[in-house]
């Protein structure tokens, strides 16, 4: 049987299209993005809001009530999801499918900060997120000691911050459970009470000693100064030295009606990490971008910090996020490895050498292949295009045998090779490219 002149002339061209995306697919697999998530943006938001000490009851009345109201004004609503534990709030605003979800999100924004000074004044924190697949920590470090001051961690913490928001691919670093320090005054009543001084009297003197008021200018020929006053605090030593009164012809210091020291914030919450105190910093990675690329300007990182630090401060990688990445590209490698030899050997043995080479050869070309079309379609490596590839992995198989089965069967009729690939693929090519799309 004689081939028609077009399947001769379109075997060069289909080849070259062929070899042109083998090489995009392997060029892909190297440098497509590799992330945990697709990226995907969802139209919705949750409010949380933290009130230590509320009950269930008084969160609902006080917080959640007024939250749900302003959130059930805007338009395209689906549901309202409201979670009330003690001192705590989560309300979840879910848009219409087909809303654009930044325009939603910023009515929410708006929204709850139209309220804001309708909630109560107690409230410790009021946060609102968008729902997205990606916007989660790649990694987590914890900044440890058992005996370093929380200002020490702080500032190690604060350190690691710098150096990782300067890494190509890192959206945001957050450093987390940094109790903030405070001047603490600890008045000595007894003794205010005997020389007439008031609570009042030392909040005034402090606030006003504490002020920064412009002094204005002063003009002398053609020059101009300004005029500065003496400004905010710097040190301890000059809160001590603030007057507040006169007793008996004295000056009387702050210092002698009060001890004054640094302390910590009301501790709304502890961090630990293996039972050490800790400090967290957590980086989220940008849209789009190569995991393993930013990992590998992480860890130099970390090195570095770890041997700056002081001999009592430890630095640990809590969360990273490319191992898990990684075992699932490797999962997919040793499931493709395994599908090419197991399938491979079974043709081997049913239908001969030739058709087992060429399923061997199709599954990774076809994989590379599908790869370059992924890549150009923007997406990446990720767990569900993965968890695709699996399952297209059992497709491939069984096409793969249906197709080189039919050719041996127009090999068994007496056709020459050529002719029994191109009459035994155009035969059964459409019926298998609809059943697998």
């Amino acid at each position: 049987m004689k081939l028609p002149k077009y399947a001769i002339d379109n075997h060069q061209f289909t080849l070259m299209i062929f070899i042109m995306l083998l090489v995009a697919g392997v060029s892909s697999y190297f440098t497509m993005p590799r992330t945990e998530n697709p990226s995907m943006v969802v139209s919705a938001g949750t409010v949380s809001v933290i009130y230590p000490g509320a009950s269930p009851g008084d969160l609902e009345e006080l917080v959640a009530i007024p939250i749900e109201e302003a959130v059930n004004e805007l338009d395209d609503i689906k549901r309202v999801e409201t979670i009330i534990r003690d001192g705590f709030v989560s309300i979840s605003a879910e848009f219409e499918f087909g809303t654009d979800p930044k325009e939603k999100y910023n009515d929410l924004v708006t929204k709850v900060d139209d309220i804001k000074g309708d909630l109560p004044d107690e409230i410790y924190a009021l946060h609102t997120t968008r729902w997205s697949t990606t916007d989660v920590n790649i990694i987590q470090l914890a900044v440890t000691s058992s005996t370093a001051e929380y200002y020490e961690l702080e500032d190690a913490a604060l350190k690691l911050k710098k150096d990782l928001e300067r890494v190509n691919g890192i959206l945001r670093v957050d450093v987390f459970a940094a109790p903030s320090r405070e001047v603490v005054i600890s008045l000595d009543l007894e003794k205010m009470t005997l020389m007439n001084i008031s609570i009042d009297m030392v909040e005034n003197a402090i606030k006003s000693s504490n002020a920064n008021i412009p002094g204005g200018m002063i003009d002398i020929g053609n020059r101009t100064f300004a005029v500065n006053t003496s400004g905010s605090y710097s040190g301890l030593e000059q809160i001590r030295n603030t007057v507040i009164n006169s007793h008996q012809g004295q000056l009387i210091y702050l210092s002698s009606i009060a001890d004054v020291a640094f302390d910590y914030e009301s501790t709304k919450y502890m961090a630990r990490y293996n039972g050490v105190p800790a400090v967290f910093v957590a980086a989220g990675q940008k849209d789009k971008v190569n995991i393993f690329d930013i990992m590998d300007q992480v860890y130099p990182l970390i090195e570095k910090n770890k041997k700056e630090l002081n001999d009592n401060i430890e630095l640990h990688m809590v969360l990273d996020q490319s191992v898990f990445v990684g075992d699932r590209v490797n999962v997919f490698l040793s499931n493709l490895i395994q599908g090419i030899v197991l399938v491979g050997l079974l043709i081997l043995l049913a239908l001969g050498f030739k058709p087992a080479l060429i399923v061997i050869m199709a599954i990774p070309l076809a994989f590379l292949t599908g790869l370059g079309f992924v890549d150009m379609s923007g997406f990446g490596l990720e767990q569900v295009s993965i968890a695709g590839l699996v399952v297209a992995l059992g497709l491939l198989v069984d096409n793969s045998i249906v197709v080189v089965e039919n050719i041996n069967r127009f090999l068994r009729n007496g056709y020459s090779p050529r002719e029994a690939a191109w009459l035994g693929t155009r035969q059964i090519g459409w019926p298998v490219t609809a059943a697998t799309v």
